[in-house]
């Protein structure tokens, strides 16, 4: 099934897997506030649907998403009313946490440019392949600006504060192999196993135990921020919780039956 949202962002479900392409190719898919808010509605939406059970995030044409719309961000705030400002960052902010916590498994297919808030709209999702001919990169800098949606999160606790500094004080994208070779994202993908590539870990990741991934989505979340004691106690509990799940039973009804394992999700 496929719907479009004033056609700026497109959804597209099968089989398990939601596809969400941002549709303005004109714009190098630039995310303006009609886009922020059809994240957010979709977001909520992918949340509830049972249909859903995994995600994959690209873009149409070109890009996958290079940043704001800045020409639109001029003419719709006053440069001099910090209130607006910082209330338009903070609508922009909750998106950005709604799609950090959706509780389904989420790949970004980086098949061009990743700018700015591109950059780290990507970097909401669990995994992220890149296209090998793909850019990446926090380009605030280049503009005056300081990192948002997140970038200030994101990026020291996948390539470190040293790399961090690097990338954000300079302002230069990336390759795609650079950007893999320092765990900004998962995989540089070579262009003639783009296409396959996307749809094999998309599949792969509906296919998934439901209910496993998202607790393991929920823990390693949570581990930055605690200890080994207090990680240790919630994987008893998480553990313990799995254990009253059908995928679990049917893992091990397939272990003993020597063949692969169909979960449901449940």
């Amino acid at each position: 099934m496929t719907s479009g949202r004033d056609d700026r962002i497109l959804l597209d479900v099968a089989d398990g897997l939601a596809t969400v392409t941002l549709n303005r190719p004109e714009r190098l898919n630039a995310i303006d506030d009609a886009c922020f808010r059809i994240l957010a509605d979709l977001a909520d939406e992918l949340a509830a649907r049972d249909d859903v059970r995994a995600v994959v995030l690209t873009g149409a044409g070109r890009a996958f998403c290079a940043g704001a719309d800045l020409s639109a961000f001029a003419a719709e705030v006053d440069f001099d009313d910090a209130h607006m400002v910082r209330d338009r960052l903070r609508r922009v902010g909750a998106v950005v946490e709604k799609w950090v916590n959706l509780d389904k498994p989420t790949l970004a297919a980086v098949n061009g440019l990743a700018l700015g808030g591109g950059c780290n709209l990507a970097l909401t999702c669990d995994l992220v392949l890149m296209r090998e001919d793909a850019t990446i990169g926090q380009t605030y800098v280049q503009r005056g600006l300081v990192m948002d949606m997140g970038g200030t999160y994101f990026l020291p606790r996948l390539v470190g504060r040293a790399l961090a500094n690097e990338i954000a004080l300079f302002g230069e994208p990336l390759t795609a192999e650079h950007a893999a070779r320092i765990g900004l994202v998962n995989r540089s993908v070579p262009v003639e196993d783009w296409e396959a590539t996307v749809g094999d870990w998309g599949r792969r990741l509906a296919r998934g135990a439901g209910r496993a991934q998202r607790l393991i989505k929920t823990g390693l979340l949570a581990s930055p921020h605690a200890d080994l004691h207090t990680m240790l106690e919630w994987e008893a509990n998480a553990i313990a919780l799995i254990f009253q799940t059908a995928d679990l039973r049917e893992a091990f009804a397939a272990f003993a039956e020597k063949r692969d394992p169909v979960f449901r999700g449940r």
